[in-house]
């Protein structure tokens, strides 16, 4: 017998039986119906000298669907959140593709084993691949004959590439992740008008400049809903993303630690940590590093260290960020530190997240989106959303949807 788990964020358990009965027309299917809780059995039968084929897809669903682990009030959902830990604890060679896998889980509405008896046969892959391909799943499995690629636990994305194993072996470039909106959009009662107000400021914007919008993103909160990260923290942020980003750029450490020492910093993110700690930065470490000049110019915009926050149509101007922080003395730095208004800094993010979505469904299409820098954009994204306290994240642990 085989068993590997199927994940998504999608309730199409009709859509399921659909597949099985339309690529294994000879099976016998049966169908258990029990609410949040279904089974299917598929039975082939053998012939003289053969057994059966029985291929089961046991499917849950979580008690309160959604695109984040918010309630933890269900068996399922305990389930997601320990496995969110799970990744977390796992050195991956491709940091950002794991962070996109904890969103995946973050978001998965449904849990179906997938079992063969005796095994996982050819006509039962071809079940299985049309399913993660129409349902957008991620699968969990031990090693066994269809995944290979590793010697323990790994997960798969719908292509059938390994997305992360338990020695954090990683053979994808990106984890493309989608949510449905109607899990994602508050009730329309709860809506005020400044929400729709502030969406639709920013559709205009981005539609005024040729670039496609998408109308069913939902709003994002309210001034009233919104609790802005205290200055002291934000300024302590920005001194560490200053030390990761001209590290990223190669400044060599001593003089790394003279800055630090000078500038008294010492409020990294485990993960900054590690890569402050490296003697010597792999390409795709050091341009992790050097992109967060881009948060830290969010960051100083939103505790008005610099003026404006220009279209992000390009990166931002280095010196000028660099020497806007190393002339002044930290406590100059505090004396005119102001966070910007709460609804300046909606505004910001509003826009931001609607460019971002812009910029992901080009790239799931090989396009390009004209007079938007991708990667400016979603560092602005990461810092707006932890300074707006997205989900209670901490630094390291940041989502971007879209």
């Amino acid at each position: 017998m085989e068993n590997i788990v199927l994940y998504s964020h999608e309730l199409n358990f009709d859509r399921v039986v659909d597949i099985v009965e339309t690529f294994l027309p000879d099976a016998k299917v049966e169908v258990k119906d029990g609410g949040q809780q279904k089974q299917l059995i598929a039975t082939v039968k053998g012939g003289f000298f053969s057994r059966s084929k029985v291929l089961r897809i046991n499917y849950r669903e979580r008690a309160t669907p959604g695109y984040t682990l918010d309630k933890v009030n269900c068996p399922l959902s305990q389930n997601l959140a320990g496995m969110v830990n799970f990744i977390k604890s796992i050195p991956s060679q491709k940091p950002d593709v794991s962070s996109k896998l904890v969103y995946a889980v973050s978001a998965a509405n449904c849990e179906m084993p997938f079992i063969g008896d005796p095994d996982i046969n050819e006509d039962f892959v071809v079940v299985l691949k049309k399913i993660v391909i129409e349902l957008n799943c991620f699968i969990f499995s031990p090693p066994n004959k269809l995944f290979n690629n590793s010697d323990g636990q790994q997960f798969i994305d719908k292509n059938l590439n390994l997305i992360l194993d338990v020695h954090g072996k990683c053979e994808v470039d990106d984890l493309e992740v989608s949510v449905n909106a109607k899990y994602a959009e508050p009730p329309a009662e709860t809506v005020v008008d400044e929400q729709w107000a502030r969406k639709n400021q920013s559709d205009d914007l981005v539609r005024s400049m040729g670039i496609k919008v998408n109308d069913h993103l939902p709003v994002i909160p309210s001034v009233a809903e919104t609790q802005l990260r205290p200055i002291d923290e934000v300024i302590e942020r920005i001194y560490a993303l200053l030390i990761v980003a001209v590290r990223g750029e190669g400044l060599e450490i001593d003089q790394i630690n003279r800055v630090i020492e000078d500038k008294g910093i010492s409020s990294f993110s485990p993960k900054e940590l590690w890569v402050l700690n490296q003697p010597y930065l792999e390409d795709n470490d050091r341009a992790y590093a050097a992109w967060r000049y881009e948060s830290l110019t969010t960051l100083m915009w939103a505790a008005s260290l610099i003026e404006a926050l220009p279209f992000p149509s390009q990166i931002c101007d280095v010196q000028h960020v660099v020497g806007t922080l190393f002339r002044p003395s930290r406590e100059q730095i505090y004396q005119v530190a102001q966070l910007r208004s709460t609804s300046e800094i909606l505004d910001e993010l509003d826009k931001t997240y609607r460019l971002h979505w812009a910029t992901v469904d080009a790239r799931i299409k090989g396009e390009d989106v004209i007079g938007v820098e991708s990667g400016v954009v979603y560092e602005r994204h990461y810092a707006l959303n932890w300074l707006t306290n997205f989900m209670g994240q901490e630094w390291d642990d940041v989502e971007t949807p879209t």
